[in-house]
């Protein structure tokens, strides 16, 4: 009996025939023809001359004529891959007819993975690129000091200043100074916990040049994960194994809509589709047969994001032009997110009239010496006022805590967040609860409602404030639920 790999009835990742719905995980569209940069759920990144724009309500990534230009635009959601359940990207798009030395696509990936469609030069090609791994270098400040800490990463030099303290101030110094040089930021994003300074590439590949750190403080740098280049796995049209013509008249530089599906567990089959506007369904082009031919797995890190990417890897002279409508990310079947809770407390001495941190919980950058791309979902906070006056509770994303923030790990190997105590006034970020505790009492506020998510870098700040009268004391909770 032949096997014919095209087959259009209703089948899921791992062959069963698909009976409940999908979960749509990742949405995104350009619907107000807004700039993306102006936008929560989405991230862009430009770089030598390479722009991520809209062009009405198209999102628009250009390579720009410069050697290594490149545009990016993607979801900040990410779709977090759950054991046993297929996963489907559907997204639209239209390139620029290739040329060598450039890369455009538009699909799922995150730094270390892609798959997707787009020109591997000036090749039309189902995209899979696979196992790459960012560098981790880890600052650890052993004594404090004063003065100008010198801190080189991959070659490139800053002088930070730094003040006789204590260690875990002196990192969060150090953490202030990278990210406030623009070369450096540029290269790496940092996550900083008590007296260390985590520094994870964000480009894969092993970083060779100098790394030291010297002068104001006692402190040592070293390698934690080494850089790993991605492994390409793409294939020519030409080469597509179901079909090398989806439908009469194909052409990649005019919108058209591609769908990409995967079972995980590692192995199981990716599978590349284009939508045939005479027919109104997807045909199946290509499909990678993983299972029984490598020891590997297909995705390194199989949580991934939606978007498009056009990239000058050498070529020059050339702008390249990936746009695209709408990008969309489903799991099959439900998602259910595990009763994987966490909690903490605090107590804070002298709340008064001016608005003052309680507890700040963020969602790491880094975990497992890899890039986080796990969620994190506030339950419930509760508050104990202490005051002869009402109190009034601002619950804000991504706000900015002055002080000396100084986060500590929940679990270091089994929470991704860490939770700051030490900061203090509380400006900028997003209200998005607020509410009042009446004179000496205390509440509890139910969150689910408001269906809040924390991604990677996102911080969850609970403030408070008196009405009016003197300082004193408050209690605060919180519990949240993780999905890693």
């Amino acid at each position: 009996m032949t096997y014919i790999k095209q087959n259009n009835n209703q089948y899921g990742a791992f062959g069963e025939q698909i009976t409940a719905h999908k979960t749509p995980i990742v949405q995104i569209a350009n619907k107000y023809k807004i700039d993306p940069s102006e936008l929560f759920e989405i991230e862009i990144f430009e770089a030598t001359g390479g722009t991520a724009d809209n062009n009405g309500n198209l999102f628009r990534c250009q390579s720009g004529t410069s050697v290594g230009g490149y545009g990016v635009i993607r979801s900040q959601e990410t779709l977090n891959y759950r054991a046993g359940q297929g996963v489907e990207c559907s997204i639209t798009s239209s390139f620029t007819t290739g040329i060598a030395n450039s890369l455009q696509f538009a699909g799922m990936f995150n730094l270390t993975e892609t798959i997707a469609f787009g020109y591997d030069g000036a090749n039309f090609s189902c995209l899979h690129s696979y196992g790459g791994v960012a560098e981790l270098q880890v600052i650890e400040v052993t004594v404090t000091g004063a003065g100008t800490c010198t801190v080189t990463l991959d070659g490139d030099s800053v002088g930070i200043t730094v003040t006789n303290s204590d260690t875990s101030t002196n990192a969060r110094e150090i953490l202030n100074g990278l990210v406030a040089d623009s070369t450096i930021n540029g290269k790496w994003r940092f996550d900083e916990v008590a007296n260390k300074v985590y520094c994870i590439a964000k480009s894969v590949g092993d970083k060779t040049n100098t790394f030291s750190i010297s002068g104001g403080v006692t402190a040592s740098i070293t390698e934690q994960t080494a850089g790993v280049a991605k492994t390409d796995n793409h294939t020519a049209q030409a080469s597509w194994n179901i079909t090398t013509t989806p439908f009469s008249g194909f052409d990649p530089t005019k919108l058209n809509l591609y769908k990409i599906k995967f079972g995980y567990l590692g192995i199981a089959n990716i599978t590349f589709s284009i939508y045939d506007p005479t027919k109104g369904t997807f045909i199946d082009v290509h499909q990678i047969e993983w299972a029984n031919n490598y020891n590997v797995t297909h995705l390194g890190q199989p949580n991934l994001k939606a978007g498009w990417t056009s990239a000058s890897l050498g070529s020059s002279g050339t702008n390249l032009t990936v746009i695209g409508g709408s990008a969309a990310i489903f799991l099959e079947g439900d998602e259910v997110i595990k009763n994987n809770t966490f909690a903490d407390e605090n107590t804070v001495n002298s709340v008064a009239t001016t608005l003052t941190n309680l507890i700040t919980i963020k969602n790491r950058v880094i975990y497992g010496d890899v890039y986080n791309l796990g969620k994190v979902f506030p339950v419930s906070v509760s508050i104990g006022n202490d005051h002869n006056k009402g109190a009034v509770i601002d619950i804000y994303r991504n706000a900015d805590v002055a002080g000396v923030p100084i986060f500590q790990f929940e679990s270091e190997f089994n929470s991704t967040v860490v939770a700051d105590k030490s900061g203090t006034t509380v400006t900028n970020g997003t209200l998005i609860k607020a509410f009042t505790v009446a004179a000496s009492s205390s509440i509890e506020i139910d969150l689910t409602p408001l269906k809040t998510e924390l991604l990677a870098g996102d911080t969850f700040v609970v403030a408070a404030r008196t009405l009016s009268g003197t300082s004193t004391n408050m209690n605060v909770a919180i519990t949240w639920k993780e999905e890693k």
